[in-house]
């Protein structure tokens, strides 16, 4: 193996090992807080369980089904057939009666049936089973991918949670650096306003030297004000991410934002993209789109099941012997033609799944391609982060020099004030840069799917 590619490989394993070890306890403790409260997240749980619960009826549909029913009529009029009984036998039974001499054969009257049932009842228990239902054995296999597809949405989004809860606990820790930023340089100009009044009683110095040094203080006033809404208004996003009262306070881990270790890197060779749960919700949507392929394809396999009904049925509200009955048999569904309908469904189907394919194909370059942008992002923040830092420290020194001529008398205000300007700015801009590296981390773990949930 070429040297160069051990040294990028042990590289690697050494960033790993040092990213972990920055990883905080605090932030640890918000990101299982926010995994177990958060409301977006609550919802895509219910969704999931959703499905879960949808798979189970779908079994249970294959078992017996067992149902109760009880019908009772009163009907007056409608239709009626007649039935001309007595104009068929009347003549017969005379006939009879003569050549008996005897009155044993009655006369009849025609008889007229009503369609309508009056004073009819029908009372049933009625037990069905599905032999052979292939609409059935569909449902359930779309709702055992739905249930992957919901897991799969929920842990996408619990990704995106994580990076947004370190991301947003990261731009609450620089805000607050910003703050300690402006608060030290308020000390400073207000030191220096003390100094130039202590000139200008020793007449070494005009007003307008205090004035200047005034205006100093009320900018620093005005930026210190403006960075402290902006650590309130990060510290309320970041309880919204929690499900927290906004205004709860939040622990502060100084150590993220004052530590200077930055070699922690990853490549995208580490990693495998499949890995990502956007390719587990496509593999399902495409195991959906053979499901319907099968389904469409097995268009005359017919549907067989079976009943069994015991109960009572006659005229009048009766139980017994008389009206009792029993019914069984099966029911045989056979659709034969249906104007090529299905075949173009087949069609459409496997379009589908063409459609699919290219569709994985594409997740598949748009995650090569945002894992590499975010390894370089990530590259490009550390590089920045250590040029800001050899900032820091100059500006920083020279302030030191430019603060101790202007005590001597030596240097001029207006130098004094540049340098306290360049000292501020450098540290805000450090700050910046530690924000960057940790939120571009916190990009580089979500790519990769790092995290272990």
């Amino acid at each position: 193996m070429p040297k160069r590619i051990v040294l990028l490989l042990l590289s690697v394993a050494i960033g790993i090992q040092q990213l972990a070890a920055q990883n905080s306890s605090v932030l640890d403790d918000y990101l299982h807080l926010g995994l177990d409260s958060n409301l977006a997240l609550h919802q895509r749980n219910f969704d999931l369980s959703k499905a879960q619960l949808d798979l189970k009826r779908a079994q249970s549909l294959f078992y017996p089904q067992a149902g109760f029913s009880s019908q009772y009529t009163l009907a007056n009029g409608g239709r009626t057939q007649p039935i001309p009984i007595g104009d068929l036998l009347n003549g017969v039974y005379s006939t009879l009666n003569q050549l008996t001499n005897s009155n044993k054969f009655s006369q009849v009257a025609n008889q007229s049936i009503a369609f309508l049932p009056n004073d009819f009842h029908d009372t049933k228990m009625e037990v069905t089973l599905p032999i052979l239902d292939i609409d059935l054995q569909h449902h359930r296999d779309i709702s055992r991918e739905t249930i992957n597809v919901r897991r799969a949405d929920r842990d996408v989004y619990r990704r995106d949670l994580v990076r947004s809860i370190r991301q947003a606990y990261y731009q609450y820790l620089q805000t607050g650096k910003a703050v300690e930023v402006y608060t030290v340089s308020l000390s400073l100009v207000k030191e220096n306003r003390r100094v130039s009044e202590k000139f200008v009683e020793q007449h070494m110095a005009t007003r307008e030297a205090v004035l200047r040094a005034q205006a100093q203080v009320s900018d620093v006033q005005s930026s210190l004000i403006e960075a402290q809404n902006d650590r309130r208004n990060a510290a309320a996003y970041f309880n919204f991410l929690l499900n927290r009262s906004l205004d709860s306070p939040v622990l502060t881990d100084t150590a993220l934002m004052n530590g200077t270790d930055t070699s922690a890197v990853s490549d995208p060779a580490t990693s495998a993209a499949t890995s990502r749960e956007e390719f587990t919700r496509l593999k399902s949507y495409e195991h959906m789109l053979a499901s319907n392929l099968s389904y469409d394809r097995n268009y005359l396999i017919p549907k067989l099941s079976a009943f069994y009904d015991v109960g009572y049925q006659g005229f009048g509200f009766h139980f017994n012997s008389t009206q009792f009955y029993q019914l069984a048999g099966v029911n045989l569904v056979w659709p034969l033609f249906k104007a090529n309908d299905n075949k173009y469904r087949i069609r459409q189907a496997r379009i589908d799944i063409d459609a699919v394919d290219d569709q994985y194909r594409d997740l598949t370059q748009q995650l090569t391609l945002e894992q590499q942008t975010t390894v370089n992002n990530y590259h490009s923040a550390i590089e920045a982060l250590q040029a800001l830092a050899d900032e820091v420290s100059s500006a920083r020194e020279a302030y030191r020099l430019v603060e101790r001529r202007f005590n001597e008398g030596q240097a001029l205000q207006v130098d004094l004030i540049d340098a306290r300007n360049q000292y501020t700015s450098a540290e805000i801009r450090y700050s910046l840069g530690r924000l960057a590296v940790l939120s571009r981390a916190a990009d580089l773990e979500r790519v990769t799917a790092a995290y272990k949930f």
